[in-house]
């Protein structure tokens, strides 16, 4: 949750931001790409706002180590291509030279970093040089009381106005510190034709150029570590800086479309348009999500150090998505933009060429996933998340469920382990109904449930804590998860007070399950379309219902269902709707399996002919049911989406598995990477949009999860059938693999069900966007 800006953060961008608009927005990067110079920005950076001390040790003029409050600059930087040396000189240069030992010219150099009156850069390798921020291509030689030292760097932006430039050097196997005043290296650094012309860059050429010994910094082992945890902090503030500027790139394009219009509508009113825009938008927001909790994890570390390197990863997984997403955008925007795109009057191309130059000198994405893959192989990464540094009362919440867990998965629930998941959710079902009714005993029922209503009244966090030790110990598919997930807080908001002390018991005892009734098979993602009748008997006042459901999960397993069906008569779309309570065991339902592509049978149909729901069990009124039919999905993208990731990552851990053993693992790297990556992502947005939501600060990003998980989720099962090669064509007798073979199987529905891609694009464009509506076409009633 600490993942959230706080209001300092909050104050820190809108400051920059105000600021960044006097000067005239994007006019700077202008200006600069035009031959011009923009050097009060850097001035008014340092000398009004201060911001070049963010980061910066307080003991030497700095406002302190905070990796959340540099992200936030990096990323408003960014979306202006504010043509300053940010990053070069505060993230990059200053973390590094943080890194050293404390001393007079080091501390001197930050002091003047921290007050924005020098400038600094880290001289590095070029593409070829593996990863071009922490592999030295300078040697040093040692000679009498000095040293000399030679190499060639490869493009460094912002060398030719440097004050400082620090050498990372080799010294027979021994890595040293260099630092360099501009004047000595005055006839040593060459001025490059940038592609990017608001990024200057220069080429440092050193040949037996000879230094006192006062000239290193710092050196060896120890201090190598510490300078790749700060090469590491300076990624994700890069990363938050292209991150920006993609986001500025997108920004445009989006107030563009909306103003450009082609055959007599706005152009940002076609789907193909739309689709494009969303899709966008969740990349955008899953990156925002993994620099966001990166830097929350580096701030944690800086008062309980950690040893996992998992804020490390991140950042450098950061670094390689930015790199590819501030491309996507700025090629989108040129391509949206259309001619106009192409001219040096608009802005696309200051971003694209941005975006190129970023991708030539960042070392290469591919390399970054490769190596978080190869980290996976080799066992110094996991997929599944390692709990950081947490409260006393969290600590222990964590210790109990997993006690609890090993104490009760096992003897006769020991087959249920990883059971119930993904094309798995008919097995073992009476096992799993008692499992339910044990974990109820255990008070594991209805934890976000308020104490008055029979629950544990848990906070977000505590209810994350158990989803995710619940699914650590694999903990099974829950077979309750309707009605505790789905219906008990429906009919906590919207329920009579008779229906509660009617249903809830039954759901927290763990005793009475739920089924679903929303979809009908000409109502899918178009729920409104439904045609399920509900009509008042005018003697008992009872529903009788007529129609048909499909698509409903477990409803063969279920005790009741609820239903949404039209109560009104010529009612169409979202009016006249009404949501029902029904046993399944009655007259007039009929429950048919639906056998899916794996094989199994966890869908259904469900028939009703004259069925009867009682006039005490209508949840609401007539004409009520869309809205509480949409709370009541709000709610199913809850906490338990933490549980579901760390489903997740069992499952990646077992593809990881499947990879070690393949003839090949490198094959298959960077795809690991890449996987491990965006569940990071996910994690840490859902995180953040739970967080936004306790606060009551929700905002349009949870749109995008569904989308998000569900396409990782069918490309994970893509990767488990990849790494398996040729026996992918055979059904393996383990149970591990089979597991894998169903998922990759069942996943192709993840997209569909629920809303599918192509929906929930449309959803994201026009709730989340704003994005105008596809003109409705005329139905027989004239409307739609």
């Amino acid at each position: 949750m600490d993942a959230l800006p706080t209001d300092e953060h909050m104050m820190i961008r809108d400051a920059l931001a105000r600021f960044l608009e006097r000067a005239g927005g994007l006019e700077p990067a202008f200006r600069v790409s035009d031959g011009g110079k923009a050097c009060e920005l850097w001035q008014g950076i340092a000398e009004e706002l201060q911001f070049t001390a963010i980061g910066l040790p307080e003991a030497c003029g700095g406002l302190g180590v905070d990796m959340r409050a540099l992200v936030t600059v990096g990323r408003e930087l960014g979306k202006v291509l504010a043509p300053v040396p940010f990053v070069s000189t505060v993230a990059l240069a200053g973390q590094v030279l943080m890194a050293a030992a404390p001393g007079l010219c080091r501390d001197a150099w930050l002091a003047r970093l921290a007050s924005g009156t020098a400038r600094a850069v880290l001289a590095h390798g070029g593409h070829g040089a593996g990863d071009c921020w922490d592999a030295p291509v300078f040697w040093a030689e040692q000679s009498g009381d000095g040293y000399v030292l030679e190499g060639q760097s490869g493009s460094i932006p912002d060398l030719m106005e440097a004050d400082l430039v620090l050498v990372p050097a080799l010294c027979a196997g021994e890595r040293l510190l260099i630092a360099l005043e501009g004047e000595t290296v005055s006839g040593h650094r060459q001025l490059c034709a940038p592609m990017d012309a608001t990024q200057p860059v220069g080429v440092l050429e050193l040949k037996d150029l000879r230094l006192p010994a006062s000239a290193v910094l710092d050196r060896g082992t120890a201090f190598a570590g510490r300078c790749r945890a700060a090469i590491d902090r300076a990624r994700l503030v890069l990363a938050a800086e292209m991150t920006g500027a993609a986001r500025g790139a997108f920004t445009l394009t989006l107030e563009y479309i909306a103003e450009r219009r082609q055959f007599g509508r706005s152009i940002a009113s076609y789907q193909a348009i739309k689709h494009r825009m969303a899709d966008l938008y969740v990349r955008l927001n899953r990156l925002d999500a993994l620099i966001d909790g990166a830097a929350a994890g580096f701030d944690r570390s800086a008062h309980a150090p950690a040893t996992d390197g998992v804020a490390e990863t991140e950042a450098r997984a950061a670094q390689a998505l930015a790199c590819e997403e501030l491309f996507a955008v700025s090629a989108e925007a040129i391509q949206l933009h259309g001619g106009v795109g192409m001219t040096f009057e608009y802005a696309p191309h200051l971003f694209f060429k941005r975006a190129t130059a970023m991708r030539a000198l960042s070392g290469g994405p591919v390399a970054a996933f490769r190596q978080i893959g190869l980290d996976l192989i080799d066992g110094r990464l996991s997929a599944l998340p390692v709990s950081g540094p947490a409260s006393e009362a969290e600590t222990g919440l964590r210790r109990a469920v997993a006690g609890w867990m090993a104490e009760n998965l096992t003897g006769e629930f020991e087959p249920l382990r990883g059971r119930g998941g993904a094309g798995d959710g008919d097995a073992l079902p009476e096992l799993r109904k008692a499992w339910e009714q044990r974990l109820a005993e255990g008070g594991w029922v209805g934890l976000g449930l308020s104490e008055a209503l029979g629950g544990r009244g848990m906070s977000v966090g505590d209810q994350v804590i158990f989803n995710e030790e619940y699914a650590r110990a694999g903990g099974p598919g829950r077979m309750g998860h309707i009605g505790e997930g789905l219906l008990a807080p429906t009919l906590a908001a919207f329920g009579t007070e008779d229906q509660k002390a009617r249903f809830l018991p039954g759901i927290l005892q763990g005793s009475t399950f739920w089924a679903q009734g929303y979809s009908e098979p000409g109502a899918g993602s178009d729920l409104a379309a439904l045609r399920t009748r509900a009509r008042r008997d005018p003697e008992s006042g009872n529903w009788i219902v007529h129609g048909q459901k499909t698509w409903t999960s477990l409803a063969h397993l279920s005790d009741w269902i609820f239903v949404l069906a039209r109560a009104e008569e010529g009612a169409t779309g979202r009016d006249g709707l009404i949501l029902l309570l029904m046993p399944l065991d009655q007259p007039g339902i009929d429950i048919r399996p639906i056998r899916q592509i794996n094989g199994a049978c966890e869908f259904n149909e469900v028939f009703f002919d004259g069925a009867v729901a009682r006039a005490e069990d209508a949840v609401g009124a007539p004409g009520e049911g869309w809205a509480i039919a949409m709370a009541l999905l709000g709610f199913e993208r809850g906490i338990s989406t933490l549980g579901q990731q760390m489903g997740f990552a069992r499952e990646l851990e077992a593809v990881v598995a499947l990879a070690r053993q393949a003839r090949e693992p490198m094959d298959h790297a960077e795809a690991l990477g890449r996987a491990w990556a965006g569940l990071r992502a996910m994690r840490h947005g859902a995180l953040r949009v739970l967080g936004a939501v306790e606060r009551g600060e929700a905002g349009p990003e949870a749109l995008g999860y569904k989308y998000e998980w569900s396409n990782w989720h069918r490309s994970l099962g893509e990767l488990a059938m990849d790494v398996l090669g040729p026996e992918a064509a055979v059904h393996a007798p383990e149970p591990e693999i089979a597991r894998l073979q169903q998922m990759y199987l069942f996943s192709r529905a993840e997209t569909i069900y629920g809303g599918t891609n192509e929906i929930q694009l449309n959803i994201i464009s026009e709730q989340g966007l704003r994005m105008p509506r596809e003109p409705r076409g005329q139905t027989q009633s004239g409307t739609r």
